[in-house]
């Protein structure tokens, strides 16, 4: 058995043996679930949301539009202006 200790900031720091064990790597990120009586962190993949063109669009956009007021619904209304600007 291996103890950790809760942080002040509620932080956990996973023993190296469990790191090494499942290949883990800095910055990873977890689903943290409970099951039971069991705290359960499981790694997940997160896939970003836009492209690097796009992540360029946006930065063109927020700099040539700053200021004129231009509103847009986030989610889908957003993606499709900006894919539209980096076609």
């Amino acid at each position: 058995m291996i103890l950790t200790k809760l942080k002040e900031k509620n932080q956990l720091t996973i023993p190296q043996t469990v790191v090494k064990a499942f290949q883990l790597k800095t910055n990873e990120l977890f689903c943290v679930d409970i099951e039971e009586n069991y705290i359960k962190l499981t790694p997940v993949d997160v896939e970003p949301k836009y492209t690097p063109e796009e992540l360029q669009a946006i930065d063109r956009i927020v700099e040539t539009e700053k200021g004129q007021g231009k509103a847009l619904k986030p989610g889908k209304e957003f993606l499709e202006y900006v894919r539209k600007i980096t076609k």
